[in-house]
């Protein structure tokens, strides 16, 4: 597991976070694939390049601290060894500990003395073994062929001509993995719709064949119920339940049409009586005030009171489910008892009589003077005249009776248990008036001669069918719109959780990445084939350490469960010091990392921030007093804590290259000699003081910081360098505190 990238350093682990016995040989053979393939680039490009590895074997704690720019990192002594056993080593070698040779097999392995103690004071102290890993012979040839070849390309000023232009040719021809080359929300969002799309053909428009009538496509919904059509989950069956029914308003209009349809057949061919009148007569006007509260929010004709009192109870209608529940089982029994609450008084006294004898003269001479239509009253005239005690508009009522059925499978929302009880009830009640109550309305001394049931049971046999059907119907209409409902809010769900999902990983790309660079990475038209970096003319580097942190805090005993506490007490340090990004004085200020107990912050690397009133190294002012502010936070963690942890701190302007790197887990970091000077600065700098180079010492002079010449420091790389201190705001002169054009406020 690679841990981090430090310059041109690769921290990488093994044996975590999932213990493995093999961790020691998965290490070495990193090594040597990793020399393999550094001799494989120095080959091709003709660079005079090479690794030191460095193993150790022990225990770790890992984790993440901080509020900005986690990432996951390792701590122990035995990793402070680990980087000590690299830096004592030697190019093309892997150099081992007796811990790690412990851990090998003694029979794969070839080593030879290491010698790292006459290399590195740390192992000399602790008195510790190092061993080099032997290469095979082959290899070892291949590499002295190589180091010829690579003198003779090197030498002279064509010699590196020559090595630049192989290095450039190289890096054209390795296709290597691009970092976050398939994070962007393009890919994201199609993946989405595809995903959708698969799950709608997988469910919803799957193959059906006579799917009213295959009842196993009903129970095939895990979500479902297969008898009562429930959802099994019972919030989502509340949610069901409470979801407004914007078509209601449509369910009482076709009500209300099958009202009218009733209301026609019992006035114009039904004999009119005063139950007539009064029943139909209260269902008229109950319609009425169905139909204006239930469409009075569509139609509006003018603003007044009463019609926005209208409107919110229409609102209340279609958003509540009682008042809905109520109003559909109003309707269906109210339609149900208007069907046959004028056969009570189906009679055929004389006036009876001689009113349907002029309701039929009525319809033959509204409708035409044709022979059939003539024909069939002479037969309605026989048969009023055959009995006496035949009601001849049985037809009429069975009508009704199929209409109310039809009524009760309007509204479609409603649960079709509920519709399938009143239906039920309903073709009962039918069923026994035809048969029972008043089997003489439906007897016809005609009807055994022209058919051979009678009509009662004619009635029975189409209300029956009339039931099942729509029975049939409605379960498929309450099967799809379940099905429906349950898929959409599956996929609402889903659709939120990449959202949030989405949301999340944009917080941790821009946790891990600065704004820009993430912001980069997440834009649809960015290039993924080439690799993002920018140059920096003027940027700044900090380094801050703590060196006493590890050497005199850091222990690894019971009573700090191996080095835990002191953890979290490293852990309160950063977490101060990266609320200090969150202020507006500091929000040019970019923490780069955490190494140990060492904190690398850099300003200058956000592209068009410069203000033109601020002066071209005002970064370099910015990162100072992000420097005088840390030293001020962990003074006063000190002091509530009773420590004496000292900060050593190194500061460096100039020309940096800034980029990320890496396929796996993608870094963003920055190089040059700016970064190596800051870098040395703090190395080789004092406890309690910031050295800067001699360059950052003349702007700082210049923008009235004191700074006091250290004097010839060596500098690794560099030689002998000039370095300065910087006085920290306290040791600050009085006339150049009155020259400084931006001042600290720890209260803001």
């Amino acid at each position: 597991m690679r841990i981090k990238i430090l310059g041109d350093c690769y921290y990488c682990v093994s044996g975590m976070p999932i213990s493995r016995p093999t961790h020691a040989s998965n290490c070495v053979k990193m090594g040597l694939e990793m020399i393999e393939a550094i001799r494989a680039v120095r080959q091709a490009t003709g660079v005079d390049v090479d690794m030191r590895i460095g193993i150790h074997s022990g225990d770790v704690l890992c984790g993440v601290i901080g509020l900005r720019k986690w990432q996951y990192d390792v701590w122990s002594d035995d990793v402070t060894i680990a980087n000590h056993m690299e830096s004592s080593g030697m190019p093309g070698k892997v150099h081992i500990t007796k811990e790690t040779l412990m851990q090998l097999d003694e029979n794969k392995w070839e080593v030879e003395p290491g010698n790292g103690a006459q290399r590195d004071e740390l192992l000399k102290e602790h008195e510790i073994e190092t061993y080099f890993i032997v290469p095979l012979k082959r290899k070892a040839s291949i590499e002295s062929e190589s180091e010829v070849d690579l003198k003779a390309l090197g030498s002279g000023p064509r010699g590196s001509i020559m090595s630049s232009t192989r290095v450039a040719r190289y890096l054209e021809s390795w296709e290597a993995d691009k970092p976050f080359a398939n994070i962007t929300e393009g890919v994201v969002a199609k993946n989405i719709e595809l995903t959708s799309l698969a799950l709608i053909e997988a469910s919803l428009l799957q193959p059906r064949r006579n799917s009213c009538w295959n009842f196993r496509y009903w129970i095939n919904v895990e979500d479902i119920h297969p008898v009562s059509l429930h959802f099994t989950d019972t919030s989502l069956e509340r949610l069901y339940y409470r979801q407004p029914d914007p078509v209601f308003k449509y369910s009482i209009a076709c009500v209300s049409l099958i009202y009218f349809c009733m209301l026609i057949i019992q006035v114009f061919f039904m004999p009119k009586n005063l139950v007539l009148y009064i029943s139909y007569g209260a269902i008229f006007f109950l319609f009425v005030i169905l139909l204006g509260v239930s469409w009075a929010e569509n139609v509006q004709i003018s603003k007044s009171r009463h019609t926005a009192v209208l409107s919110s109870v229409s609102r209340m209608v279609t958003d509540g489910p009682c008042l809905r529940m109520f109003i559909t089982t109003t309707t269906m029994a109210v339609l149900v008892a208007a069907a046959v609450i004028t056969m009570v008084d189906c009679t055929l006294s004389d006036n009876k009589l001689k009113d349907s004898q002029s309701i039929v003269n009525f319809s033959q001479l509204v409708i035409s003077d044709t022979t059939s239509l003539f024909v069939s009253t002479t037969n309605i005239t026989r048969c009023q005249e055959s009995s006496s005690n035949n009601c001849y508009f049985s037809s009429y009522y069975a009508y009704c009776c199929l209409l109310a059925l039809t009524a009760c499978s309007v509204f479609l929302q409603v649960n079709f248990l509920l519709k399938i009880f009143i239906s039920l009830v309903a073709t009962i009640l039918y069923i026994v008036i035809f048969n029972y109550l008043r089997p003489d309305i439906f007897t016809s001394p005609d009807s055994e001669t022209e058919f051979p049931l009678t009509q009662p049971v004619k009635y029975t046999i189409y209300v029956t069918l009339l039931f099942l059907t729509l029975h049939v119907i409605d379960r498929k209409i309450e099967y799809t719109s379940r099905l429906d409902f349950l898929w959409k809010t599956k996929f609402s769900f889903e659709q939120e959780e990449v959202e949030t999902m989405g949301s999340v990983n944009k917080i941790l790309l821009e946790n891990i990445l600065p704004a820009h660079v993430a912001s980069h990475f997440l834009s649809p038209n960015r290039r993924t084939d080439e690799l993002y970096h920018q140059c920096h003319e003027s940027a700044s580097v900090l380094f801050a350490s703590i060196p006493n942190f590890f050497k005199e805090f850091y222990y690894q005993t019971d009573i700090t469960k191996d080095g835990l506490e002191c953890l979290r007490v490293l852990n309160e340090i950063i977490y101060d010091f990266d609320k200090l990004l969150l202020k507006p004085k500091f929000c040019a200020v970019e923490k780069m990392k955490t190494i140990g107990s060492t904190y690398m912050a850099a300003a200058g690397l956000v592209p068009g921030q410069e203000n033109k009133h601020q002066t071209p190294h005002h970064h370099l002012i910015v990162l100072l007093e992000f420097a005088f502010a840390i030293i001020a936070i962990l003074n006063q963690f000190n002091k509530d804590s009773f420590n004496e942890f000292r900060l050593r701190m190194g500061l460096s302007h100039g020309e940096i290259i800034a980029g990320v790197v890496g396929a796996q887990k993608p870094q963003y970091d920055i190089w040059g000699n700016t970064v190596n000077l800051a870098s040395r600065m703090d190395s080789t700098g004092v406890v309690g003081k910031i050295q800067v180079t001699e360059s950052t010492a003349r702007v700082l002079e210049a923008a009235g910081y004191d700074c006091v010449c250290r004097g010839p420091v060596h500098v690794k790389g560099r030689g002998m360098l000039t370095t300065y201190f910087v006085r920290a705001p306290g040791m600050r002169s009085p006339e150049n505190s009155r020259d400084r054009s931006f001042t600290l406020d720890m209260k803001k």
